[in-house]
């Protein structure tokens, strides 16, 4: 399932992302852009994302004991932008999901839920690029996204990849990435950060690398604090 989304999300984002004419044009500002900024390539955190991000970093901003802490190192995937590190404690909370209805009286599930933050999406971009990708689209944009998904999905099943059911799930999969989504810019995080109102996560870029932190501690405006809090401490202690 996750992979499904990865994918649904990387076409999403292509449909009002770079045209391809200018493709290489953004890979030739990447290589300058890293070179004259001096900043860390992704490469350089590939299967070290506990190192990039420490638990004494995560106990520091989460204001937690680092020895309560558990690790949790998510490497499944091929692809290293996909990877993360999450660092979390058993506090014995409580959460109500809708997502997750009891069977018998179809009333909300109550889960248990541990404290936790985590960092993960780190690659190597531009300025450019990384504020293309995370921008509140316009109704235009969310159109040509639903139409090349369209497009998409009818080559999956002319080339035998996927049922009429599957590319209907993957549609409306797609659909659901884009509904609700706007960004709001937070000041004073490395080169330029933005605040995702819609999955409550920040994007943070930095000297041509890009990360994401999200903190779930049970309460919106500290998990936005946390992650303010986390971002600024990796750009001082590990990218300066």
């Amino acid at each position: 399932m996750k992979s499904t989304l990865i994918i649904l999300s990387t076409i999403f984002l292509f449909a009002f992302s770079c045209k391809e004419e200018n493709k290489e044009e953004l890979e030739n500002q990447l290589e300058t852009a890293i070179e004259s900024s001096g900043g860390k390539t992704a490469e350089e955190w590939n299967g070290k994302l506990d190192q990039l991000f420490t638990v004494e970093m995560a106990a520091q901003v989460i204001h937690y004991n680092v020895s309560q802490a558990v690790k949790d190192y998510n490497q499944v995937l091929n692809n290293p932008q996909t990877h993360s590190i999450q660092y979390k404690w058993d506090k014995g909370r409580v959460e109500v999901s809708d997502k997750i209805k009891n069977p018998i009286n179809g009333k909300p599930m109550e889960i248990p839920t541990d404290d936790y933050i985590e960092v993960s999406w780190v690659r190597t971009t531009t300025l450019e690029e990384f504020k293309h990708n995370y921008h509140t689209p316009t109704a235009e944009e969310l159109a040509n996204a639903s139409q090349a998904m369209d497009s998409k999905m009818q080559e999956m099943q002319n080339s035998g990849k996927a049922t009429s059911d599957q590319a209907a799930m993957a549609k409306e999969m797609a659909t659901s990435l884009g509904e609700g989504l706007s960004y709001t810019e937070i000041p004073n995080i490395g080169n330029y950060a933005v605040w995702n109102n819609k999955d409550k996560n920040l994007k943070v870029f930095y000297k041509g690398l890009e990360f994401q932190v999200y903190a779930n501690l049970g309460n919106e405006a500290k998990n936005q604090e946390t992650c303010i809090e986390a971002a600024k401490l990796i750009i001082t202690e590990k990218l300066k």
